[in-house]
């Protein structure tokens, strides 16, 4: 007979929701959560990058309550949440006692996967909820034989798909398990059949935007592909024992094991195996694994439950500690928690990269505008922004209105596809991170006088792209800009 589910668990998820709310104002927006605004005012099925689940989620979110950036990350907060609930419902599923639950819902709640994209609304955010109400509904249909459940599982799937492919992946990782492994009697239902029929159909809309665009995910595919290398595959085991929390190696590898040994479940440490062989083949982000997490935490408390059973109290005071410990570590790099004159003494930069991006947006926007508004009346009016990245061109629509700036445009990713700037718009500010000190091409063809007029900095000297960035006037401009859009119009 299977347990009650824990109050505890779902008190725990409950309180991570909570926390991210109360915290989701804090430092500023990320980039990806700017562009994810703007791609929420061009709504359509599909972008070069994503399909549209968090732009329309943002889009959602920013219609009511405008510039709210912690209305913003609501979904985000609720995502975690939910993510934490189900490893604790992978845990019940798989015998787990309340204190096994809680003990799951605990681990989920102080760690890397959960934190980390819990704090901003990001398509990994929901990826991750998704995969672990994947995975429980599966051990769900292993545990009650209850087939009808795959239909859920293949809503749950094709959701997902309309928000990152990243879902796919983990789907035919436990599908394979379940045909290498077993049991096999799962893929025989025609309920499997039917959810995955369901699955590809809420898909489809996004898949006839890639057909009619000309699949421009797979080219982002081969570039993400051709960015990584081998310090990416060398990085990649190591950096799953930092991303995830040191503390937490133990109850997760513990998990891994315990799945490897359990017939009704060895499918799901089987998928782990083979998502991390796949990505680290294809030098894939360490991030692109957190989705498998949620099985393995599961298992990791049912196992450090069984442990604690077995042993004296001071076992109860090593798991308690290892959890706090594992909080006081991971809440300081995912959580705005470290004051700001600290940020460039404290690491939280050097262990979350995407902590870095969410500063230094209004005092680029203001750079701009001291540019622009110290141009001539005349020029000003012929003049547009054009941005090298969706980050700058979400900054200058998200905060450039209030300083009358005219129209954004980039070349980037969705902003390529959104239209160009209109033919008489002779002058152009130019906008580019700090690694790119040299003007675009297209610029130096096409621009009568073409110089730096400003750098944008942080106020915090935190280094990310945009710190020590560079604005280019350019003038007399002449050339056609619907003949030079395609070159303009980049992936990466």
């Amino acid at each position: 007979m299977v347990a009650r589910l824990s109050r505890g668990a779902v008190v725990v998820a409950g309180a991570v929701v909570v926390v991210l709310v109360a915290l989701a104002g804090g430092y500023g927006y990320h980039g990806d959560e700017l562009y994810f605004v703007a791609a929420g005012r061009h709504l359509a099925w599909g972008y070069p990058d994503q399909p549209p689940l968090t732009p329309f989620l943002a889009h959602l979110m920013d219609s009511i309550a405008p510039g709210s950036l912690a209305v913003l990350r609501i979904p985000a907060a609720l995502a975690a949440g939910g993510t934490v609930l189900f490893v604790a419902l992978i845990a019940r599923e798989m015998g787990g006692r309340p204190r096994a639950q809680l003990i799951a819902a605990v681990s989920a709640a102080v760690s890397g996967p959960v934190l980390v994209p819990g704090h901003m609304l990001h398509t990994t955010t929901v990826d991750i909820c998704l995969s672990a109400a994947l995975a429980w509904l599966v051990v769900r249909v292993i545990r009650t034989g209850d087939a009808r459940l795959l239909l859920a599982a293949g809503g749950v799937l094709g959701v997902g798909l309309l928000n990152k492919y990243q879902i796919a992946v983990v789907a035919v990782a436990l599908v394979v398990g379940l045909a290498v492994i077993g049991p096999r009697r799962v893929l025989r239902s025609r309920w499997f059949f039917g959810g995955a029929l369901l699955a590809l159909a809420l898909w489809t809309p996004n898949l006839l935007w890639q057909v009619a665009n000309g699949w421009p995910q797979w080219e982002m595919a081969k570039l993400i592909s051709e960015r990584g290398g081998n310090d990416v595959r060398l990085a990649f085991l190591p950096l799953q024992l930092l991303y995830v929390s040191p503390m937490l190696a133990p109850l997760w590898i513990a998990g891994l094991v315990r799945l490897l040994r359990t017939p009704a479940f060895r499918f799901l440490g089987a998928a782990y195996l083979l998502l991390a062989a796949v990505f680290l083949a294809s030098a894939g982000s360490p991030l692109y694994l957190f989705g498998a997490y949620p099985a393995l935490l599961a298992a990791g408390a049912l196992a450090v439950d069984d442990w604690l059973e077995r042993g004296a109290a001071a076992r109860r005071v090593a798991v308690g500690v290892s959890l706090a410990a594992s909080a006081a570590f991971v809440a300081p790099l995912a959580l705005p928690l470290v004051p700001l004159d600290k940020l460039s003494v404290v690491p939280v930069v050097e262990l979350n990269g995407l902590t870095a991006e969410q500063f230094g947006w209004p005092e680029l926007t203001e750079a701009v505008a001291r540019v622009y508004h110290g141009l001539p009346e005349e020029q000003r009016g012929r003049a547009v922004l054009v941005t090298d990245n969706f980050g700058e061109a979400g900054a200058l629509e998200r905060y450039g209105p209030a300083l009358g700036l005219p129209e954004v445009y980039s070349g980037y990713r969705g902003y390529g596809y959104w239209g160009h700037p209109r033919e008489g718009a002779t002058t152009a500010l130019i906008v580019r991170p700090a690694a790119k000190a040299e003007p675009p091409r297209w610029a130096e063809r096409s621009c009568g006088e073409l110089r730096v007029v400003a750098r944008t900095y942080n106020g915090q000297g935190v280094e990310n792209k945009e710190h020590g960035g560079r604005v280019w006037l350019c003038t007399g401009f002449t050339a056609s800009w619907a003949a030079l859009w395609p070159e303009i119009r980049h992936l990466d």
